[in-house]
């Protein structure tokens, strides 16, 4: 998007609405990526998602499980078996017994997948990172705030 696309999404608008416009434009644009990684690398949508959920939950030092999953990704059972059976047949997801419930399945991400993330989604963090370098720690600081506070009234709206 040129730098006139992005002010020309705003004119006549107070701040306010034109932030929000910028977060539309930018959730519409970081879509289309996601869209284009998947029908180039053959990946379903899905499975990019399962992949960012599980890396995410492991990161945040939770187990990921199936159930969570399906939560997650507001999957049924037998649709979350299925994802999580390609997953494993392509070599990205490994299951394991949990070692406090042996009832319990865990899922793991494989190097594979860690590889694949990064070959993907690589150019779109040093294109990101570039921007977010740009800015001094204060900067930084203040946009951390404003996402995790946009984050979390998301979390709240999907949940109303």
């Amino acid at each position: 998007m040129s730098k006139d696309e992005q002010h020309g999404a705003g004119e006549g608008l107070d701040a306010t609405a034109s932030l929000l416009i910028l977060l539309q434009q930018f959730t519409m644009e970081t879509d289309r990526f996601i869209n284009g990684l998947s029908t180039k690398h053959h990946l379903h949508r899905t499975d990019l998602s399962a992949l960012g959920s599980v890396m995410a939950a492991l990161r945040r030092g939770e187990e990921a499980t199936p159930g969570r999953l399906g939560q997650e990704l507001n999957l049924s059972s037998p649709a979350t078996t299925a994802l999580i059976d390609r997953l494993d047949r392509a070599g990205h997801i490994t299951r394991r017994r949990s070692e406090t419930d042996r009832r319990q399945v865990n899922l793991d991400v494989t190097p594979l997948a860690r590889e694949t993330g990064k070959a993907l989604f690589g150019p779109l963090n040093d294109h990101l990172g570039a921007v977010v370098a740009s800015y001094s720690d204060e900067e930084r600081e203040l946009v951390t705030r404003f996402m995790t506070e946009i984050i979390a009234a998301t979390i709240r709206a999907r949940e109303e």
